[in-house]
């Protein structure tokens, strides 16, 4: 019997695309944005980002060989997200694993992650 998954449940365990360094990460939204599972100090999650950018072809996060790690640390923060399954009556995009809500820590259901954003 297979279960049927419940559009806007939540989901408490996040597929992500690879782990680096023992830290989880995902590419997360359209412009380069990266995010980690967990809290990490901005150095260790910069080196899963980057082996998570060199998996897929590119040089780094910037894709520039004279990229410095101080560029990119700056940009490096913690939150917290709920993550649930799409919800087409929502808008959401039914071939997508998951949306992620940014959320208080104190939230039902918040994660800790640590995020890339290079148009911050």
């Amino acid at each position: 019997m297979t279960a049927t998954v419940q559009p806007g449940a939540i989901v408490t365990e996040p597929e992500m695309e690879a782990t680096h360094y023992g830290i989880p990460v995902v590419y997360f939204g359209e412009d380069g944005e990266m995010l980690a599972l967990g809290h990490h100090a901005p150095r260790r999650a910069l080196a899963a980002f980057n082996r998570h950018a060199r998996s897929i072809g590119l040089r780094n996060v910037a894709d520039d060989r004279q990229a410095e790690a101080e560029d990119w640390l700056d940009i490096i923060r913690t939150d917290w997200f709920v993550f649930t399954r799409p919800n087409p009556d929502e808008g959401d995009d039914p071939d997508f694993i998951w949306y992620a809500v940014p959320a208080k820590p104190d939230s039902p259901n918040a994660i800790a992650v640590t995020l890339l954003n290079p148009t911050a």
